[in-house]
């Protein structure tokens, strides 16, 4: 199998997929409601009570085991990223705190770090990869939100494995051009990516452009209300689905620590 290049990873990952699963079938409210609550909970910094969300989360997810392909998908094409945060943050402690640093507890406080990207990431994946754009638009909608301002949002995510694949082109173009951006080290790496990002962001925005003038030829806002060709109804497991989560949640954060 070819190796994936880190825009194809984030492409796969962050991408709906067409299946028959337990997450397709849930409400888009009720799984929106999961990964707010799931973000929410990361709040606590006891490294026990985060260890215990995270393997909550990895037992939801084998009601959907692609996921965890998925995950370790993105992780792999945010590796670059997590590992400069990671050091960034390790350098600053070692500037700040001089003789006073206590490695143990900046080992700690980089592994609740990464604990945290690692369950917002399942969270996020399990939401994109089981929702479709406009079910999203709908299940908002349907939450009071104005589906003019939605679109913005939804748009984005539409765009997301566009833009992905655009990059990925664009940096296979540079790579044949000669250039090479997978030597050196992370810093070496990360100045390399502006032939990638610059003609992106270029190509963003004429599409955008075109976006906004095919919308205002369709007459898109001149009515207050939208209608959808498949209702979303909110049933017993998705109610069922959501109160588990938030017992499960509260009794970890309330429960003291040992």
């Amino acid at each position: 199998m070819a190796k994936r290049s880190i825009f194809e990873n984030l492409n796969y990952a962050l991408t709906y997929e067409e299946l028959k699963g337990f997450y397709h079938k849930i409400d888009p409210r009720a799984k929106l409601l999961y990964s707010i609550a799931t973000i929410a909970v990361l709040i606590v910094n006891d490294l026990q009570k985060l260890l215990m969300i995270l393997i909550v989360n990895l037992v939801l997810a084998l009601l959907y085991v692609r996921i965890l392909n998925r995950l370790a998908t993105l992780l792999k094409g945010l590796s670059i990223f997590i590992a400069s945060i990671v050091i960034f943050n390790v350098l600053i402690s070692l500037l700040l705190a001089g003789e006073r640093l206590d490695i143990y507890n900046l080992l700690e406080t980089q592994v609740k770090a990464i604990i945290r990207v690692v369950i917002a990431a399942m969270a996020l994946t399990m939401f994109l990869a089981t929702t479709t754009p406009w079910e999203i638009v709908q299940g908002l909608s349907k939450m009071g939100l104005k589906y003019t301002y939605l679109y913005t949002f939804i748009i984005a995510l539409r765009f997301i494995p566009i833009v992905f694949s655009e990059m990925r082109s664009i940096y296979d173009a540079q790579r044949s051009r000669g250039l090479e951006l997978e030597k050196g080290g992370v810093l070496s790496r990360l100045k390399k990516l502006t032939p990638i990002f610059i003609p992106t962001v270029v190509c963003s925005m004429l599409r955008a452009r075109d976006l906004v003038e095919a919308m205002e030829l369709k007459g898109f806002g001149c009515s207050d209300k939208r209608t959808f060709h498949k209702p979303l109804k909110f049933s017993r497991i998705d109610a069922g689905f959501i109160l588990t989560t938030a017992i499960t949640y509260a009794s970890i954060v309330l429960t003291p620590v040992l």
